[in-house]
């Protein structure tokens, strides 16, 4: 499974699942960067996209892990415009992908959160299949707002 994400901590609390060489075709794990920049924001969507419809030929799993505050629009308008194209893009797999049993998901997590829980929370998940096409929130940052 091909893990690309860009919080270090993270994509080693990841390692369990796969790596960043890992093969897409068997499921992608996705988080983007920061960005500052349409260009940068339209990049982090382009490299998502790309990696997502290779998981998505072959029927393997995608997770995009994002930010919750990004999530719910606490965040930079770029940063936020990224998350929440993500989720849109995670639920538009999961709708696509019923035809197939394929999975896709969101995670939002909150910065504060250990790396760990949020790499657990991917791998039940994964495991699981549950919450299909559902932005699955761990921490507290989106308490108290709506989800896109």
């Amino acid at each position: 499974m091909r893990i690309h994400v860009a919080d270090a901590a993270l994509a080693a609390a990841l390692g369990g699942l796969g790596s960043a060489e890992g093969r897409p075709e068997d499921g992608v794990v996705f988080g983007p960067a920061e960005v500052t920049t349409w260009a940068e924001a339209e990049e982090e969507l382009i490299r998502a996209y790309r990696l997502a419809h290779v998981a998505a030929r072959e029927n393997a799993p995608v997770v995009f892990v994002v930010d919750a505050a990004a999530a719910v629009g606490r965040a930079t308008p770029l940063d936020a415009a990224v998350a929440v194209g993500l989720v849109a893009g995670g639920r538009c797999l999961a709708f696509e992908g019923l035809r197939k049993d394929q999975y896709a998901s969101v995670v939002g997590y909150d910065g504060s959160e250990p790396a760990a829980r949020v790499a657990a929370t991917v791998e039940f998940l994964v495991a699981s299949a549950v919450g299909r096409g559902q932005t699955v929130m761990v921490g507290t940052a989106h308490v108290g707002a709506m989800l896109p």
